[in-house]
C-alpha cells in the first residue's frame, strides 16, 4: 500500500507556480537582452524622461511658490485670514 503525502491539488499549484516563474524568468532575460542590444537608444529615452519629469517638477514648485506668495500678500485682513476673498463671515 502506497501513501501519498501530497495531493493532486498541491501538485497542480506547484506546477502552475513553476510555469509562472519560468515565464517571468524568460521575460526578465529577454528584457535584459534588449537593454544590452539597444543601450544607446534606451539611454536617450531614459534621459528624455528624466528631463521632462525634472522640468515639470520645477514648474510645479514655481507655481506653488507663486500661489503661496500671492495668498500671503492678500491675507493682511485679520478678520478673513485663511479664507478666500469672496467669503465674509457676519457675526450677529
Amino acid at each position: 500500500m502506497m501513501f501519498n503525502f501530497y495531493s493532486n491539488s498541491f501538485s497542480g499549484i506547484s506546477k502552475s507556480f513553476a510555469k509562472g516563474l519560468f515565464v517571468t524568468g524568460l521575460l526578465i532575460f529577454g528584457f535584459g537582452l534588449l537593454v544590452w542590444i539597444f543601450r544607446q537608444v534606451l539611454a536617450v529615452i531614459a534621459a528624455a524622461i528624466f528631463m521632462v519629469v525634472g522640468v515639470s517638477c520645477c514648474l510645479k514648485a514655481i507655481r506653488m511658490y507663486y500661489l503661496a506668495w500671492k495668498f500671503g500678500r492678500n491675507s493682511n485682513d485679520d478678520n478673513n485670514a485663511g479664507r478666500s476673498p469672496n467669503v465674509k463671515i457676519h457675526i450677529e
